[in-house]
């Protein structure tokens, strides 16, 4: 399998390609944009020149990409000209940008998640059981998450994604119920109607989310630690196997592991 890695020079890209590296049954294909550019070529411009390059060279079957939101949006337009199937682990787009995405790639198949870890997405099912399990009117729900000082958007997706669970299951307007900004003062009793998300940044902390059920006289909590990118590359090399055998669509991490329905 031939994969074109866009964004191999981040952070994540890196360890991807560093997964990868030595196994005969892939071929990692760096491409990423030059820190300094002329500006005569555009981000479009600059990644299909190198794609092209890429697929003429070497053949393509996918494209995983750990860039940034504007490369994404690029790598994307040539994917669906190309009609290549796309794996997509970069994080903090906007609601436009995510619209956009779907706009380009819906005749690709395409696997969007925020989080390639398998044991990640499976705490995201977990905290959907819980949210169906508890009721909505007595029990409190707060996620924290952590991450190294060079995290660029906060809260992270991940968190979202976990905000979003709980506002769906319950009912709500994820909107109108997030609260991520600090506590401070007389501010009153905490609000039944309210999803909270802390963010922590610092050093080299490792990614750690968790999710806090609280209520009279006990507490359930949900927390996912990695302490090193290899889970999120060996989940974006799985994820990359399985979507060029599906057919055109937009997926996610619990489409590939089966669990996009609840498990009880």
């Amino acid at each position: 399998m031939k994969i074109a890695v866009t964004g191999a020079s981040g952070r994540m890209g890196r360890a991807f390609m560093e997964y990868l590296s030595g196994r005969e049954e892939v071929r990692a294909l760096a491409v990423s944009l030059p820190h300094s550019r002329s500006g005569r070529k555009s981000i479009e411009d600059e990644l299909a020149a190198q794609l092209d390059n890429v697929k003429l060279r070497y053949g393509l079957d996918v494209i995983v990409d750990f860039s940034s939101p504007d490369e994404t949006l690029a790598a994307a337009s040539w994917a669906a000209a190309q009609k290549t199937a796309m794996v997509i682990g970069t994080t903090g787009f906007t609601m436009a940008q995510l619209n956009r995405l779907s706009d380009i790639l819906h005749d690709v198949p395409v696997l969007l998640s925020p989080n390639m870890s398998m044991m990640m997405n499976l705490a995201l099912r977990m905290t959907s059981n819980a949210v169906t399990v508890l009721p909505n009117d007595s029990v409190d729900v707060e996620i924290i998450e952590r991450h190294h000082r060079e995290k660029r958007n906060a809260p992270s997706s991940t968190a979202l994604s976990l905000a979003q669970i709980v506002a769906e299951k319950r009912g709500w307007s994820l909107s109108e119920a997030l609260r991520h900004e600090a506590r401070w003062g007389l501010i009153g009793p905490r609000p039944e109607k309210e999803i909270a998300i802390s963010s922590i940044r610092g050093g080299s902390l490792n990614s750690e989310h968790t999710v806090i059920f609280a209520t009279s006289g006990e507490s359930l909590e949900i927390t996912h630690r990695s302490q090193t990118l290899e889970p999120f590359a060996r989940g974006a090399l799985q994820a990359a196997g399985w979507i060029v055998k599906q057919p055109p669509g937009v997926y996610d991490m619990l489409d590939m592991l089966g669990l996009s329905e609840v498990l009880y």
